[in-house]
């Protein structure tokens, strides 16, 4: 399945037209969560079974994700308080100084 016209900006160095949601899911789940609006988020959840999330939380979400952003959709995903809350102190740890110094 490809992604909407509407997403296409997230995308802007890709062919939006070679993306595909199975195949590019990492990318897709990566950019929408971190750069996507209420728009791209409701496409993202309706796209993505929850399990999927989760799936891609558990494998990147940590490294690539701010901690804020992995605790917002771990939270919509229902990952329990304890794991959620062991997920972020481990993307906080794994954060570069410069990043550390400007995260809420």
């Amino acid at each position: 399945m490809k992604i909407p016209e509407s997403i296409h900006q997230l995308f802007w160095e890709y062919d939006p037209e070679t993306i595909d949601t199975v195949k590019h899911a990492d990318v897709i789940l990566y950019r929408i969560m971190e750069r996507g609006g209420w728009a791209e988020m409701v496409w993202l959840l309706n796209t993505y079974t929850k399990q999927d999330i989760v799936d891609f939380l558990k494998r990147k979400g940590k490294r690539l994700l701010t901690p804020r952003e992995l605790n917002y959709w771990a939270l919509i995903c229902d990952v329990p308080v304890e794991k959620r809350n062991q997920w972020v102190k481990e993307a906080r740890e794994s954060q570069s100084e410069w990043a550390k110094r400007y995260t809420h």
